[in-house]
């Protein structure tokens, strides 16, 4: 009886680091976006950190409704890696509540399935001016503000408060018109010198007093760029003529050149300092709780 007792203990204790797989590795799996304006792109980055200590494989995902479209970032992901299951929901297919599932399917550690949902409220009587608050570029240590204007079609309609998630932005709200059937507010976003570089990716949530939608949600994005120091150029070496009569003065062993024979400047078509540097390497989304402090 001992025997097979010990036998237990040395089988339980050497179960595989991915016995919870997958729903270790996947630290989210619902994704609410609230009441949005019928119209409005939602985006959302399920995050998901290979912690089985073995190379992990998505080999499909697929969506429970053609209002939603959905990828893995990255399919192979080695231990100790992380990538991210994009969602896309397009709030003009809907009207009111929509929930849709994402199956997320591996064959790597094992075969199992994963299960996300993105949900929205989509109304068509409140109007965002963009879909987003967007800083696009900013360099750091540069303090940038952005606005973006929510209309509702209630005159009596009322927005209390705007609060950022994160602590590098300060949100302020403003009434910039009020009529019998309409109401509009511009929400301004700063951002502080001090935010990290990177891409970031937060909330800013909007109060009000409608009837099913206390509050809405505005998603905002901003790539801090570092300041690169300025690169002092060495001088480049002139050669001056002593008369008009005499020849440049040529380097030891090089052999001289006609300046009519010599190559025409590339076209701005091709490559030269005139033409527009090459397209940058996608960036990989840092997470919103990276943004959180």
């Amino acid at each position: 009886m001992l025997r097979y007792s010990l036998a237990a203990l040395i089988i339980l204790g050497g179960a595989p680091a991915w016995a919870d797989f997958p729903d270790g590795v996947l630290n989210e799996k619902v994704c609410d976006f609230g009441v949005v304006p019928r119209g409005q792109q939602l985006v959302h980055y399920f995050r998901l950190v290979n912690n089985t200590q073995q190379p992990m494989h998505i080999y499909n995902v697929r969506v429970s409704c053609g209002c939603t479209t959905a990828r893995a970032l990255a399919t192979t992901i080695a231990p100790g890696q992380e990538s991210a299951i994009w969602a896309h929901m397009d709030s003009r297919r809907f009207l009111g509540h929509k929930a849709v599932t994402i199956y997320v399917n591996f064959d790597q550690p094992r075969y199992e399935e994963a299960r996300l949902v993105v949900q929205a409220y989509s109304r068509d009587d409140i109007v965002f001016s963009t879909d987003t608050v967007n800083f696009g570029k900013v360099h750091q240590g540069d303090a940038k503000a952005a606005s973006m204007n929510i209309t509702f079609y209630n005159g009596q309609a009322q927005a209390t408060e705007a609060t950022a998630e994160s602590s590098f932005l300060q949100a302020t709200l403003t009434e910039v018109k009020r009529t019998p059937t309409e109401t509009t507010y511009q929400v301004t976003t700063k951002l502080r010198p001090d935010t990290p570089a990177g891409v970031w990716f937060t909330d800013v949530w909007v109060k009000t007093n409608v009837a099913g939608a206390p509050k809405l949600r505005v998603p905002v994005m901003v790539e801090v760029e570092t300041v690169q120091p300025v690169q002092v150029q060495p001088k480049e070496k002139v050669n001056v003529k002593t008369s008009q009569a005499e020849p440049p003065l040529i380097e030891p062993g090089t052999t001289p050149t006609n300046s009519a024979t010599q190559p025409e400047p590339p076209a701005p078509n091709e490559s030269s300092s005139l033409s527009e540097p090459p397209s940058r390497p996608s960036i990989f989304p840092n997470f919103v709780n990276f943004f959180r402090r």
